[in-house]
């Protein structure tokens, strides 16, 4: 099986009962959802490996306290990266698709993994801090697809591609000789 294969519903209730299992200080499996958005939205250049994350889901649990529980847990996070490179605008959060778990959880984790690259958040922050509101307490539920959305965009926007110089094209570096006879010689 892929390791970005999405887990079907009998494995995000065997990760629920896997993580329930460790104690009431782990995170279920819509905070680790809203955790591993935040990583897979957030700034490339700042997501944490697994080994500084896999903590916040065990609350100060053993590390690494269930493989199977990391298994897939590192296979929906596999599978987050690519449908956000992919599909970001189909997103939705696994709190809207039935289940016992809230957006508030969600919206924990994914604060949680915003903190665990809080500077190199910080062009969202004050570029355009609205963005971040529906994760605030109490969590709107409602606006946390569309934001998740639009953050995935700030960070992750296709950058234009230069346009190719011709040779007999005015130079781009703004000298007013032509490209072969200035940069491009």
């Amino acid at each position: 099986m892929s390791t970005s294969t999405p887990l079907n519903d009998d494995e995000y209730d065997q990760l629920d009962d896997l993580l329930a299992a460790l104690g009431p200080q782990t995170l279920d499996v819509a905070g680790v959802e809203g955790l591993l958005t935040a990583l897979v939205i957030g700034p490339a250049a700042a997501e944490p490996a697994p080994d500084a994350w896999l903590p916040l889901v065990w609350g100060g649990g053993a590390a690494d306290a269930n493989a199977d529980a990391r298994a897939l847990m590192l296979r929906h996070h596999a599978y987050m990266r690519e449908w956000m490179r992919k599909d970001p605008a189909s997103f939705e959060p696994i709190y809207d698709c039935g289940g016992s778990w809230t957006a508030e959880a969600w919206c924990a984790g994914f604060l949680a993994g915003v903190q665990l690259s809080h500077e190199a958040w910080a062009p969202l922050r004050a570029s355009q801090p609205g963005l971040l509101a529906p994760f605030q307490p109490p969590a709107n539920g409602a606006k946390v697809a569309p934001a998740v959305v639009q953050i995935n965009a700030f960070f992750h926007a296709p950058q234009p591609k230069a346009a190719k110089v011709g040779r007999n094209d005015p130079c781009p570096c703004g000298s007013g000789q032509k490209h072969k006879k200035c940069c491009g010689a």
